[in-house]
């Protein structure tokens, strides 16, 4: 007859899966309190602040979910997989481009407390943290020691602020760019005042160049050539984001360096300091909206039609089409009559809309020959 199994031996089974589900999801919960850590010491956030936020968002969850199941032995070990394996798909969609670069930021943060090159790989960040006390070994007599350069010392950016490390030199600086998932090297080039990319690097991205596309002029390095425009929903900086941003398709803007040039219309959008001596580039957010009317000018149609009455004022009718893909919040229409200049404003066009606005200009005024042109816009 055989013998049944033992409450002991349950127990023992129990525990046995308890161990194993906490020494699998040891890992992935210390990747995910590293990225939380990465997170806070990008954006400069005290220490203090980093330590609360990246507990709240890690620890406490998994605590939450073994009191729900009343402690049951398997439960802490259940929680340290589901919830980093929740972690890892969520992150990316709020964070985009940032969680790799988080990750590795927080464990070499983490690393930083457990070796006696704490302090090294601490300022490698430039971030204030209390390292880890010394050994009491003493440095290496001065003939012993090795004459290093002097190299500037670590700065902690602001949560505005990102630095790239560019490779190259002089006006060939390439700096990596995000676009999703994707991050391809860009040129950064303050001569070009659209941003470009190849055909290839556009596929690449999914992006496909319709038949009917705007066209500019780009003047490149072999004359001047027209091509086509898209517009690209989004793209990172670093963890800083650019919305609607117009490209030009340039083939012989690609190199074995860079998929293509960072224009102005995208480094125009911050405050731009090349650290020559870090080979970085830093990219400080600007405050307020900024003006958009090189990614919004080729996709905006103005038009405008002038009416005097015969109290001789005169109104122009401006009409502005748009054939984005992404609504135009407002823009500002210069009306241009002889040596004076007015302003019409017109706002929320709709992508594949029309939008009118009339200016009334003073009695009198000479409107017999005007132009439109369009001065200022945003998304």
């Amino acid at each position: 007859m055989s013998a049944r199994p033992g409450p002991s031996g349950y127990g023992c089974r129990v525990r046995l899966v308890s161990t194993l589900l906490f020494l699998v999801g040891l890992g992935p919960s210390v990747l995910a309190l590293a990225t939380f850590v990465g997170l806070g010491v990008l954006r400069g956030l005290p220490p203090l602040q980093i330590a609360l936020a990246a507990c709240a968002l890690v620890v406490l969850p998994i605590g939450g979910l073994v009191l729900a199941t009343n402690r049951r032995p398997w439960s802490l070990g259940l929680g340290m997989c589901a919830w980093p394996a929740a972690l890892a798909l969520i992150l990316p969609g709020y964070f985009p481009g940032e969680a790799e670069e988080a990750t590795a930021t927080g464990l070499g943060v983490l690393a930083a407390f457990g070796g006696p090159d704490a302090t090294a790989r601490a300022a490698r960040f430039g971030r204030e943290l209390e390292l880890p006390e010394s050994d009491g070994s003493l440095p290496p007599p001065e003939a012993e020691r090795a004459v290093a350069p002097c190299a500037p010392a670590a700065v902690a950016l602001a949560s505005d602020q990102v630095a790239l490390p560019y490779e190259g030199q002089g006006h060939s600086m390439s700096v990596p760019v995000q676009f999703g998932e994707t991050e391809l090297p860009m040129l950064f080039d303050t001569g070009a005042t659209v941003t470009t990319l190849s055909r290839r690097g556009l596929s690449s991205l999914g992006i496909r160049v319709p038949s009917d596309a705007p066209e500019i002029t780009l003047r490149t390095a072999n004359g001047e050539r027209t091509t086509r425009l898209v517009l690209i929903p989004k793209l990172w900086v670093g963890g800083l984001p650019v919305e609607g941003v117009t490209v030009g398709v340039c083939d012989e803007c690609e190199d074995e360096k860079s998929a293509g040039l960072l224009g102005l219309n995208v480094s125009g959008q911050f405050l731009v300091t090349v650290d020559t001596a870090r080979k970085e580039v830093v990219f400080q957010g600007r405050e307020g909206r900024q003006d958009r009317v090189v990614d919004i000018g080729p996709w905006l149609k103005v038009r405008a039609t002038a009416r005097v009455w015969p109290d001789e004022r005169v109104e122009v009718e401006v009409t502005a089409a748009n054939r984005a893909a992404r609504t135009v919040t407002e823009a500002e229409v210069g009306i241009h009559c002889r040596d004076e200049h007015f302003v019409a404003r017109v706002t929320d066009v709709a992508p594949g809309a029309e939008a009118v606005s009339t200016a009334r200009l003073p009695a009198g005024t000479d409107c017999d020959s005007y132009s439109v042109t369009l001065d200022h816009a945003w998304w």
